[in-house]
């Protein structure tokens, strides 16, 4: 069963759409998602939700190397950010009530439609 939108959203955002093992992240809005995959710490076979605290963003050679030997880096805080300001208007946003889908949000404030690349492309790196 396939994560629902807004897990995807909490996992990105809080993940800085970046993988959390290697610090990699997308180069350009159009393939954000491309070759980035959300790890489940405790397998769903183990009893793992799919809550945004069990789900990590990886890449998918991180994510491949994961499951061949273990998540070997320290794990981040998977704690969902509860907050977060628009990009255009800065008003402050509740994450578990803005409308959204997956990578992109509507502020209720200014009502523009942002993507979340907006905020973390000045960290943008390739590999």
């Amino acid at each position: 069963m396939p994560l629902s939108n807004r897990v995807c959203f909490l996992v990105n955002l809080r993940d800085g759409l970046g993988c959390q093992q290697c610090g990699r992240q997308p180069s350009a809005q159009a393939n954000y998602h491309q070759g980035f995959e959300y790890h489940h710490v405790l397998p769903r076979s183990q009893g793992g939700s799919d809550e945004p605290e069990n789900i990590v963003l990886l890449c998918h050679a991180c994510h491949q190397h994961t499951h061949q030997s273990g998540f070997s880096a320290t794990l981040p805080d998977l704690t969902p950010v509860l907050n977060f300001s628009c990009y255009p208007c800065k008003a402050v946003l509740d994450s578990q009530t803005v409308e959204m889908n997956c990578g992109w949000y509507r502020c209720p404030v200014c009502h523009a439609q942002t993507h979340l690349f907006t905020h973390f492309q000045g960290s943008a790196q390739q590999h």
